[in-house]
């Protein structure tokens, strides 16, 4: 693609997304048209002032210094009326503006937020949890700063300049010219400040974003980054990172400085010196006469005026940085969400059947291949091999986080990519390896805000699972407090926690991945017990390093390079003397069953 097309195309995107943005004002229409009304009678009020003055100069005192006090008397009070209603509308302005955006950034939150929460689970593989956090937050309270600064901000200067503009015209031609002198160098300064503000604002966002996802990723890898010793290494690539940023919004500080302070405010008092030069002129050379509250109008205009340029160029970069941010949060609504329509089945039996199902999360690397296998309602089915052998896919698959290349998956026969998912997962449950814990209480976790469990259903499931010692030890019983992550428990604790919450859920699919990996032997044989509660009248699923947790299964299968080798039950397994039952040896579990 040429400079020329790229330019084109960058331009029409940036349009798109500015429409986009703007449409989000269908959702504050009262709250942003009384703003903006407000606005205006302040900025009439306000451009009232500096007229009265000017009027009080060239009228109310005569060259003598005489005064006619009731005329007098009758502008100052006008005067001082006009500065006071310009502050309360401009404060009542503001207020309402706040509104608009506070409004619209708690809703495109929102919409972020329950947008995500469908989002199949591949596309969190390629986007870092960080980034997700900098959309949700930092860049939706940029997209609020276009509605709470920038619209009602350049709004207000296009009001003033409009005003200021009309005001000396009916007040006097020369100075309207003297005026659009500097409306060239203005409008070369807006289009160079734009231009480079729209290049260091794109840039500065994408580097936010990724300082957050690093931040974010080593803040979770803290003990891995310790225990190897990598603090260094970790810093240096944060610090590259966080250079990248410094450097992009020093570059905006600058450009900043320079075009909003520097060249306008040079632009504002040569402005000022050629209109004392010409009044001057004219006095001194008796050629024309200009009065003195028309000078005094013309000056107080020509601050205000380049103040509002000011302002709106500084807003003008935050419109880039608001485009810029809302680019982030659209290119994320924009992602595709799977169709959670099809089929519900009320009531599953919980028959699973894999027909030649094969699948790669990248093309061309298989990681399952024709797996063929199936689990009768009720019964329980162990899957053990080597670590990415594709036991986890297995499970992932049957949860739909994706879906298979090739072959089906039937639940009760019907093909689960014709079922609703949401009705699909509210008859599953699984207990992982490493279960993650919500900030909240024991009980929170267990009952996952469902309404119909109470505290004695939630007791009753985590009791039924082995957590009597547990929940005698903890002080505040269920209502003991969990940080985020429950990294206070131990991973016995937190597993019982997460076969509770299973349990609790009264599923017909169970899925046990690796729960007992993490814990000690004592541990372990409690959750045993639980697993065995667990798994009555249940179709279970289980993957297994310690193969101890297996031999009631009724159907084992082994997986090697994606592919089932082996199936059968214990028994029969060990009397192929294969892969399984070398790894039953390796374990040495017929010397230390779990009883």
């Amino acid at each position: 693609m040429s400079n020329t097309q790229d330019k084109k195309a960058r331009k029409a995107k940036e349009r798109a997304s500015l429409k986009r943005i703007l449409a989000l004002t269908s959702r504050v229409k009262m709250p942003l048209s009384i703003g903006i009304t407000l606005s205006l009678i302040s900025v009439l009020f306000d451009l009232a002032g500096p007229y009265l003055v000017g009027r009080i100069m060239d009228n109310e005192i005569s060259v003598h210094g005489q005064v006619e006090p009731r005329s007098f008397y009758l502008l100052i009070f006008l005067y001082a009326l006009a500065v006071l209603a310009s502050a309360l509308t401009r404060y009542l302005g503001q207020i309402s503006n706040q509104k608009a955006a506070n409004t619209v950034s708690k809703s495109v939150q929102k919409d972020i937020f329950r947008h995500v929460q469908k989002l199949p689970i591949s596309y969190f593989d390629s986007l870092p949890a960080g980034k997700v956090v900098s959309r949700v937050t930092n860049d939706t309270q940029a997209l609020r700063s276009f509605f709470q600064v920038v619209l009602s901000q350049i709004l207000t200067a296009l009001l003033y300049s409009v005003g200021i503009l009309i005001a000396l015209a009916s007040l006097d031609l020369r100075l309207l010219a003297i005026a659009a002198l500097s409306f060239p160098a203005l409008f070369f300064l807006f289009r160079d400040y734009r231009r480079k503000a729209s290049r260091l604002n794109y840039q500065y966002r994408r580097g936010i974003s990724e300082l957050n996802a690093s931040l974010n990723e080593n803040i979770e890898g803290m003990e891995v980054i310790q225990a190897f010793g990598k603090e260094r290494a970790m810093y240096e690539d944060f610090n590259q990172v966080n250079e990248y940023v410094y450097h992009k919004g020093l570059g905006m500080t600058q450009l900043f400085a320079y075009n909003t302070h520097t060249a306008t405010g040079a632009l504002n008092y040569l402005l000022l010196a050629l209109a004392l030069l010409y009044f001057g002129y004219g006095h001194l050379r008796g050629a024309y006469y200009l009065p003195v509250g028309h000078l005094y109008i013309f000056i107080d205009y020509m601050i205000r005026f380049f103040g509002q340029m000011n302002n709106a160029m500084t807003r003008l970069g935050e419109l880039e940085r608001s485009r810029s941010a809302a680019d982030h949060v659209f290119e994320l609504l924009d992602e595709k969400a799977p169709d959670f329509g099809g089929e519900a089945l009320p009531e599953m039996e919980g028959a699973i059947e894999f027909e030649d199902v094969t699948f790669a999360y990248k093309e061309d690397e298989d990681v399952l291949c024709e797996i063929n296998f199936g689990v009768k309602a009720g019964e329980t089915a162990a899957f053990v091999g080597q670590t990415g052998s594709g036991k986890s896919t297995l499970m992932n698959l049957i949860f739909h986080y994706y879906s298979p290349q090739q072959g089906r998956i039937l639940i009760d026969g019907h093909d689960i990519e014709s079922l609703n998912e949401d009705d699909l997962r509210s008859h599953m449950a699984i207990v992982s390896q490493d279960p993650f814990l919500f900030a909240g209480t024991i009980e929170s976790n267990i009952s996952l805000g469902r309404k119909d469990l109470d505290s004695d259903a939630v007791r009753h499931a985590l009791l039924e699972v082995g957590g009597e010692h547990f929940l005698s030890k903890l002080k505040d019983g269920l209502a003991t407090e969990v940080k985020e992550g429950g990294k206070e428990f131990s991973s016995g604790e937190r597993q019982l926690i997460s076969f509770a919450r299973a349990l609790a859920q009264n599923p017909t699919i169970l899925i046990l991945d690796e729960a007992t990996s993490h814990v000690d032997t004592d541990t372990e044989a409690i959750i045993q017990r639980g697993i065995e509660r667990l798994a009555q009248g249940r179709t279970t699923l289980i993957i297994a390093h310690r193969l101890s947790t297996i031999r009631h299964a009724e159907s084992i299968y082994v997986l090697d390079q994606g592919c089932i080798v082996e199936s059968g039950s214990h028994d029969d397994l060990m009397r192929q003397k294969g892969i399984y039952s070398s790894m039953v040896a390796a374990q040495g579990m017929e010397r230390n069953v779990i009883h």
